[in-house]
């Protein structure tokens, strides 16, 4: 790829096409594409491109403590734990319905697992979720109404889509 190219790919935040260009033109010579089939290719890779980033930047800005999945989640621990509601949780159908949904319980159960596996699987359905605890949001709300700033408390959760899974331990 010439700078000039390189230059207006760059202009125009293309990076998914920046990052796949040489191969694709390398698979283009060799499989005798057509124009169209190698534009359809490099946009591929751009949209494909702009969605890993955009996913990363959402798990990012829910601030998740750990990494936890459902599938590593053990229901043989938790059997009082029904593993096909928490499945259908995961389909997030219940924030579509703005349903709410609270993990209470002693410590050493799994809410936050639950809690975390269940905010990723939003984020992959492309909502915005901020992981955060029951005591979290109680300090933070204490501390902006002590400096009457409520809006300031209120703002970051109005712009979260998935906001309706809470977890507590406990509550001082």
């Amino acid at each position: 790829m010439n700078d000039l190219l390189l230059g207006k790919l760059k202009d125009l935040k293309l990076s998914g096409i920046i990052k796949s260009f040489d191969l694709r033109v390398e698979e283009a010579i060799k499989n005798n594409f057509s124009y169209q089939e190698f534009f359809e290719i490099l946009i591929n890779d751009e949209v494909s491109n702009r969605r890993i980033n955009s996913n990363q930047k959402r798990i990012s800005k829910a601030k998740f403590p750990w990494h936890k999945t459902l599938e590593e989640y053990n229901f043989n621990y938790q059997p009082s734990i029904n593993k096909r509601f928490i499945y259908n949780l995961a389909t997030c159908e219940f924030v579509r319905k703005r349903e709410n949904v609270a993990f209470i319980g002693p410590p050493g159960t799994g809410k936050t697992h639950l809690a975390i596996a269940i905010g990723l699987k939003a984020v992959a359905l492309g909502y915005r979720v901020l992981f955060t605890t029951a005591n979290e949001m109680l300090e933070e709300l204490y501390i902006s109404r002590a400096e009457r700033l409520v809006k300031n408390f209120v703002f970051p959760f109005h712009s979260v889509y998935c906001r309706a899974v809470i977890y507590c331990n406990y509550i001082f």
